[in-house]
Parts: C-alpha cells; structure tokens; sequence
C-alpha cells in the first residue's frame, strides 16, 4: 500500500541514509567515544557498587546471596558425592562379609 509508494521508498532510503551517515560521523568523533566510555565505565562502576551495598544488606540481615548459595550447593554435591562412595563401599563389605557369615553359621550346626 503506502510502503509501495515511490516517494514513501525514496523518504525511507533518504532516511537510513542519513542516520547511517549521522551514526558513523558520531562514532568517529573522540569526543562523543570518549563520553561513551565514560558512561560505559561509570554505569560498571554504579553496578558493582550496587551489587557491593546489596551483599552487604543481605549479610547484615543474615540472608544468603547467591553466590553463598552456590557455595552450599558445591558443597552438597562434594557430600553426596561422599556419600554415594560410603554407601558403595559398604555395600560392597556387606556383601563379602555376607557368604563367609553364611559359611560359618552352616558349619556350626553340624558340629
């Protein structure tokens, strides 16, 4: 309909060409980079400021962050894990105790 129009084509061309032209002068000026890479810096800076005041908070309120809750995970794993390994080594004595247990109790009735 309208975007088939010869002269809405040519506005929308005119358009992109001069926001194109428009982006690449700015991103070419150091001044305007330099303000972006202050803005960058100082966003990162606010950020981890953030997170810093928010760990901070949640210790003093005794709540966990996220980062303590992977380390309780981690170390659940490193238990299980543990544990897995106990269960198995038990099972395994439990079963070469058990047909010499077997043996022995046979042998006693007879006697």
């Amino acid at each position: 309909m309208l975007r088939d129009h010869p002269l809405f084509k040519k506005m929308i061309e005119t358009g992109e060409d001069r926001v194109s032209k428009l982006a690449s002068s700015l991103l070419s000026n150091e001044k305007v980079m330099g303000a972006i890479q202050k803005t960058v810096s100082a966003a990162l800076e606010a950020k981890g400021l953030a997170e810093r005041s928010v760990r901070n908070a949640l210790s003093t309120m005794n709540i966990p962050t996220a980062g303590d809750v992977k380390k309780l995970e981690s170390k659940i794993d490193e238990l299980e894990k543990v544990f897995e390994t106990l269960t198995e080594k038990i099972g395994a004595l439990q079963r070469d105790k058990a047909p010499a247990g077997d043996a022995h109790d046979r042998a006693e009735p007879q006697a």
